[in-house]
């Protein structure tokens, strides 16, 4: 990726994600019960950043493939920039959720935006490290936004950590604004034919049943995710005594080691192929939750999420591509915002039902029913992949 519009790239990824990771975790947990949060109301604070993107994702993708990518780039990026500040002074749990809800729509546009752009310029053979690379990148501003929050909140100032937030994405949208320029059809010129490409291109990716298993397998893992954001930086909290600087150099911690691994896990996954990388990963996920369900200590707390850490990038390393492969060059937004659509209901989804199990059942059987349900997962997406693979056509064109 020696390219420089992909390096701009990189660099409003690492300012956006970072200022993304700083609002959510540990923040946003400890605030949200602060402001009189029970544990199901905690998860769908959490989750609902993330119900936007199962709404957001797919049209932005798919209306980059007509309008071009640049600008929902720099919209996507515009998101990031503004909305820590609006946290600033926020005092009830109402505002907090609408609040949430508008500042996915970042991640929600930016995202499958950003894959689909890499798509177009990645060559054939390359396409996961390429894509890895870029979520190395991103996930290193993911790795510095909980140890900044963590820092930032240990005396309660919240106000702080927002502000910090702010200003590390307040220049994305003018890195952005330097993407190149993406050909637009002259036959989408008229808003009808833009609506007729816009259509067609969801429905052609709907078709193919294989990026809807791979979306669903990658739900799977967004499910452990949305979970741990929500609950494991509470259970640390009041089962273990974890102070809030600890938290945030936890999930620095797993993020550290996704980046660390994710790489070398691209280039396996171009050489080795994706759907045994895809399912070996989300098993380590799972059971590197079960092992924080019984995990008594922080040493113990520690090995599971370097374990569960080590799952993410090897799961994320493939799957991405694995979708591109599976899509045509001109579909590639609407391909990557179905992908995310669907992993984003398991996000939603993970922490929301996290909430509920946790008030009935606790933080242990909460756990252990989540890593159960992604192995199930896991095991139907290789076996049907395995089955339908050899109907599926793969498109490098």
């Amino acid at each position: 990726m020696l390219h420089s519009a992909p390096v701009r790239l990189c660099v409003v990824a690492f300012l956006a994600y970072c200022s993304y990771a700083i609002c959510r975790t540990p923040l946003l947990p400890l605030l949200a019960r602060e402001l009189g949060a029970d544990a199901p109301m905690v998860g769908f604070i959490v989750g609902a950043s993330t119900l936007t993107g199962v709404l957001v994702k797919l049209p932005a993708g798919a209306w980059s493939d007509v309008l071009g990518r640049r600008p929902l780039l720099v919209l996507g990026a515009v998101v990031f920039a503004a909305m820590p500040f609006t946290y600033l002074g926020v005092a009830s749990l109402g505002t907090l959720i609408v609040l949430r809800f508008v500042h996915g729509s970042a991640t929600a546009i930016f995202g499958p935006v950003a894959s689909a752009s890499l798509s177009d310029l990645a060559p054939p053979d390359r396409r996961a490290t390429w894509l890895s690379t870029y979520s190395t990148v991103q996930g290193a501003g993911q790795a510095l936004g909980p140890v900044v929050a963590g820092y930032l909140i240990a005396a309660g100032r919240y106000d702080h950590a927002f502000m910090a937030a702010g200003l590390f994405a307040i220049v994305t949208p003018f890195i952005a604004a330097r993407w190149p320029s993406t050909p637009v059809l002259r036959s989408a010129a008229a808003p009808a034919a833009r609506f007729t490409l816009f259509n067609r291109g969801i429905a052609d990716v709907c078709r193919q049943p294989l990026i809807l298993m791979t979306s669903l397998a990658q739900a799977a893992q967004f499910v452990l995710h949305g979970t741990l954001n929500a609950f494991l930086p509470l259970f640390a909290h009041d089962m273990l005594g974890l102070r809030a600087s600890q938290l945030g150099w936890l999930f620095a911690l797993q993020t550290v080691t996704t980046l660390a691994t994710r790489p070398v896990m691209g280039i396996v996954s171009d050489r080795l192929g994706r759907r045994g990388v895809i399912a070996t990963g989300l098993t380590v996920c799972s059971g590197a939750v079960l092992l924080v369900s019984v995990a008594t200590g922080v040493a113990l707390l520690a090995m599971a999420i370097l374990l569960y850490a080590i799952g993410v990038a090897v799961t994320t390393a493939a799957t991405s591509a694995f979708i591109t492969d599976l899509s045509r060059r001109a579909q590639y937004g609407a391909a990557h915002g179905v992908f995310g659509t669907i992993y984003d209901v398991g996000d939603a989804l993970g922490p929301i039902a996290a909430g509920v199990i946790v008030a009935s059942f606790g933080y242990a059987r909460m756990f252990q029913v989540m890593a159960a349900v992604a192995l199930l997962v896991t095991a139907t997406f290789y076996v049907s992949a395995r089955t339908k693979a050899d109907s599926m056509t793969q498109f490098d064109d």
